[in-house]
């Protein structure tokens, strides 16, 4: 396992390991918006089940992805007006939003898929120059703290995956807000961050 952490001077040389790593079908450790994600090439089957193993789910757990603009979010998922207006509001932030899925993905084998753009300007680069979704889920074994800090991560989930990148404390220091924009309710909440205002539909 190999750890970069995040410095104006090797910004590049980051964002470039972990682009190649999720082109070999590895498996990465990142910083987001709101916690440190586990992630993988979300259209590569086997990693997807490599990181599901580390993370203690099977696959009947859906995972969140994240991409690099609305344009991957309306290729990927359905979006009408009220959902489109929705994204385009609060995205970037730190909020995953559950869409109709319209195109298969590992991520998910429902119909509904979580989609991120995180504020954060490492994942926004990295997710541009993949260009394609990225499995973004805590880098945690399920029902276990989600780490905030690249030194809560636990041992044992770095010991498995390829790269890690420190990048320091998150920004919001908790979950994503979850909002189904499928059945139109709330998901889930989070202490540190304010609940945004969705408009009727």
């Amino acid at each position: 396992m190999i750890v970069l952490k995040i410095k104006k001077d090797d910004f590049d040389a980051a964002l470039n390991a972990a682009d190649g790593m999720l082109r070999a079908g590895k498996i990465i450790v990142y910083p987001t918006d709101t916690v440190y994600g586990i992630g993988c090439d979300a259209t590569n089957e086997e990693a997807v089940d490599r990181l599901r193993k580390i993370k203690g789910i099977g696959r009947d757990k859906e995972l969140s992805v994240m991409v690099g603009d609305y344009g991957a979010i309306d290729y990927y998922c359905e979006t009408g007006i009220w959902e489109d207006m929705a994204v385009r509001k609060y995205l970037p932030g730190p909020y995953t939003f559950i869409l109709k899925k319209q195109r298969g993905i590992h991520a998910s084998y429902t119909e509904k898929l979580g989609v991120r753009i995180p504020e954060n300007e490492f994942c926004q680069n990295l997710a541009r120059k993949f260009g394609g979704p990225i499995i973004t889920t805590s880098a945690n074994p399920t029902r276990q703290p989600a780490p905030t800090k690249f030194g809560d991560i636990e041992k044992k989930v770095l010991e498995q995956v390829d790269l890690a990148i420190d990048g320091g404390e998150t920004k919001y220091r908790g979950h994503s807000i979850v909002f189904d924009l499928v059945d139109h309710k709330l998901i889930r909440e989070s202490d540190q961050i304010d609940l945004l205002n969705f408009p009727e539909r």
